[in-house]
């Protein structure tokens, strides 16, 4: 619910290791409130920012030894300043080496010493990449990922893209990007007002069974 208004009602769903769930729908219709609903019913990974006002009825219940890496749509503020990237990301994984951090950097397009940029002065996409970094750090088996391609560019949403293939645990997802949704998905949950249909196929088949 949110405030007095349920946004989602009678929703019930088992999801499958490896399944990779895109959530469709027009902006407003409650995806981003879901997604929180289920981290809400998380206690599987802490630092979410999740918080338990986020889920008004219902039950989540989260397989054994899940571990979630989440990106949320707003990061505001979801990196201290007064840091370098590479010390940011360091603490997520203490025994981790320099030179590992170094080329986790690499592979999120960050190059040389960039890893030793001041926190404050980060874009909103090196923001984003950064927190990819701390998620590729963490190495979880269930992404819940939402708009995690508002800053990127085309590079970077190529490499996303790619990894969310390649992954091999589970992903929920709210992207406005055709490709990654085609390419990735392999179920879809379809937001109309109050409703969510459960489509049991790749994204293409879903658009086209509602063309």
């Amino acid at each position: 619910a949110h405030g007095a208004v349920s946004v989602v009602t009678k929703f019930s769903a088992i999801v499958n290791r490896g399944e990779k769930i895109v959530l469709v729908g027009r902006n407003g219709l409650g995806k981003t409130t879901l997604l929180k609903a289920l981290l809400a019913g998380s206690d599987a990974t802490p630092g979410l920012d999740a918080s338990p006002a986020d889920i008004s009825a219902g039950t989540v219940r989260w397989g054994h030894e899940v571990s979630i890496g989440y990106f949320p749509q707003d990061h505001t503020g979801a990196i201290p300043k007064g840091l370098t990237a590479i010390d940011w990301l360091h603490q997520f994984d203490p025994a981790a080496s320099r030179q590992d951090i170094h080329a986790l950097l690499g592979q999120m397009l960050f190059s040389g010493e960039e890893g030793l940029k001041p926190t404050a002065g980060l874009s909103g996409g090196e923001t984003a990449r950064l927190l990819f970094c701390r998620i590729m750090l963490q190495k979880p088996n269930v992404l819940v990922l939402d708009e995690p391609t508002n800053h990127l560019d085309l590079e970077s949403i190529n490499a996303l893209n790619i990894a969310l293939q390649r992954f091999e645990g589970t992903v929920l997802l709210v992207t406005h990007d055709e490709d990654v949704m085609e390419e990735v998905g392999t179920r879809v949950w379809h937001f109309e007002a109050g409703v969510i249909h459960d489509f049991k196929g790749t994204y293409e088949e879903f658009a086209s069974s509602v063309a």
